[in-house]
């Protein structure tokens, strides 16, 4: 099973769907960062300005700003993105303690935006089980 985040026919589909989440909206209204989610050497960063996913980089350049990152291997993004994960895939706080998932960057910045992130992978979540 390929990411949906890492499909580029797939990657057409999210800024509409995390735009258009009431959800994600009103949580994501502050934010303006670049998130680089990385499975195994596969990377995409999601381009949020103003709560909005303006734009989606596939395998970015080095020189790519990001303000901080998701990674794991891509055997841990197939079991946080399916319909009902197990415990500690379930949300960023449960990736957080498994030690695949790795986070850096701007880490205050991260978790200042946490619910905005969580319900993007809510989102992607659902996109990847369509």
């Amino acid at each position: 099973m390929k990411i949906c985040f890492l499909k580029p026919r797939k990657l057409k589909l999210i800024p509409g769907k995390v735009n258009d989440d009431p959800e994600f909206k009103l949580s994501a209204r502050y934010m303006t960062r670049n998130v680089l989610l990385s499975a195994g050497e596969s990377q995409c960063i999601f381009k949020i300005c103003d709560g909005q996913v303006s734009e989606l980089v596939l395998n970015p350049s080095p020189m790519e700003p990001w303000d901080f990152f998701i990674k794991a291997p891509e055997k841990s993004w197939e079991i946080f993105l399916q319909p009902l994960p197990p415990p500690f895939y379930h949300s960023l706080f449960g990736a957080s303690i498994r030690e695949d998932f790795q986070f850096g960057g701007n880490i205050e910045a991260m978790f200042a935006h946490y619910w905005a992130l969580q319900r993007m992978l809510s989102i992607l979540r659902q996109i990847q089980n369509e």
